[in-house]
């Protein structure tokens, strides 16, 4: 029986040609043992990106160290690999990324192991540790001017510590200082990065406990690595990088990706993250959090949507007094059942519960006038149901006296038997 390995290695080469980059080094680690076949495999590619969530994320769950070490080795990523993304690989410690050490080409790593759009917030604690992880980024960063790494992403669960003393920390205050020794200028502006916040500090990563996405870089954008202040924006107000988004904890320029604010919670986001929602009351972008769990009485507008914003201001809706019923402000405009506020008493009550306020006490004549069109169409209401019910007893007294009929018909063909 022919083994795999018995094929040609350019028949190999050209089957591998149909792989992504991941796949493709993964095979060439499996036929290591045939060194013919496996440079063949490697030979011939663009080795400067390295992205795991290219293949199927069961598989890169189950991908060890030892392979993630053949598959660097197996390229020379020291030599060739700008990008890494370890996207689902779970179970590594990192130990396998050794081969990177002193790379003077690595320009980012992302080791969040999410991918794009994806929250940073795992449901299982990942086994990447900072012990094995932190000197071989330490290895790169120390050859300072030869070094060209411009991003780093870590795991939420680094981050999510915020312990200053910790080794992490310390890592972060090495790294924001190399950044700050490289960074330049804004590509829009020109003025120096990075800025100079409240207190005093030169900081190109949130660096302080109490900032909400601890760790991440400020200025950078992570898909084309360029650097802009966080003023400056085009001629439609639209900002040269947005602010990092709360769902995947990045940061885009406008020119990789659209991000947008939530008018209500101020938060951003990609609009690739979220399903945005647009308030037809102030026609501002929603984040899915911040649609008010308010619903028109009216089953006619279940669907209507506004932002908390415009419900908590009364801007949306109007609420009865004594039912407590809410109505979207196009029913109180058009729907005599609906909340209306009179201006002479200076109250607010649906139809119905005008009606019974003025049936128990009103001395209003304001709220009499909101209250006859209710009466009136519920008058209309009942002498159709009345109609409805005598025309449904007159078929029915017909129905009996048509059965009727048919017994004594029927009782005097007895008879006769």
């Amino acid at each position: 029986m022919m083994d795999l390995s018995d094929l040609p290695p350019g028949t190999l080469a050209h089957v591998s040609n149909y792989l992504p980059s991941p796949s493709r080094a993964l095979f060439a680690v499996a036929l290591n043992h045939h060194h013919d076949s496996s440079s063949a495999i490697v030979g011939n590619h663009q080795w400067d990106v390295l992205d795991f969530g290219e293949i199927e994320k069961d598989l890169a769950a189950k991908i060890s160290d030892d392979d993630i070490r053949g598959v660097l080795c197996s390229v020379d990523a020291v030599n060739n690999l700008k990008k890494l993304r370890l996207t689902n690989c779970i179970n590594i410690t990192g130990v396998g990324l050794d081969p990177l050490r002193e790379s003077t080409i690595i320009q980012q790593i992302d080791l969040s192991l999410v991918g794009d759009h994806e929250s940073p917030y795992l449901d299982y604690e990942p086994s990447l540790s900072c012990a094995e992880v932190l000197p071989i980024l330490d290895s790169i960063i120390e050859r300072r001017e030869d070094c060209s790494l411009e991003y780093l992403q870590f795991p939420k669960v680094w981050r999510k510590e915020r312990n200053t003393e910790s080794d992490f920390h310390a890592f972060l205050t090495r790294f924001n200082n190399y950044l700050s020794s490289r960074a330049g200028r804004c590509l829009q502006c020109r003025c120096n990065l990075p800025i100079r916040n409240r207190d005093d500090q030169h900081n190109m990563l949130y660096m302080s406990a109490y900032d909400k996405f601890y760790g991440t870089q400020k200025y950078t954008c992570y898909d084309c690595t360029k650097q802009y202040c966080e003023d400056c924006q085009d001629d439609g107000g639209v900002y040269y990088i947005g602010g990092t988004c709360d769902k995947c904890e990045r940061r885009y320029c406008l020119h990789c990706k659209k991000v947008d604010v939530c008018t209500s919670c101020h938060n951003w986001y990609c609009v690739d993250c979220i399903d945005f929602k647009q308030c037809p009351q102030c026609d501002e972008n929603t984040c899915p959090d911040c649609v008010s769990e308010v619903r028109c009485r009216n089953t006619c507008c279940a669907d209507k949507i506004s932002c908390n914003n415009c419900a908590e201001d009364g801007n949306a809706f109007s609420w009865c007094e004594s039912c407590n019923e809410a109505y979207c402000v196009d029913c109180c405009d058009s729907d005599i059942h609906a909340v209306k506020v009179c201006d002479v008493c200076e109250t607010s009550f649906c139809g119905q519960c005008r009606v019974n306020i003025c049936k128990e006490w009103g001395n209003c004549a304001s709220c009499y006038q909101f209250a006859f069109p209710v009466i009136s169409e519920d008058k209309e209401r009942v002498q159709t149901q009345n109609n409805e019910l005598e025309n449904e007893n007159k078929e029915q007294r017909n129905e009996i006296n048509e059965l009727k009929r048919k017994v004594k018909d029927l009782t005097g063909e007895l008879e006769e038997v």
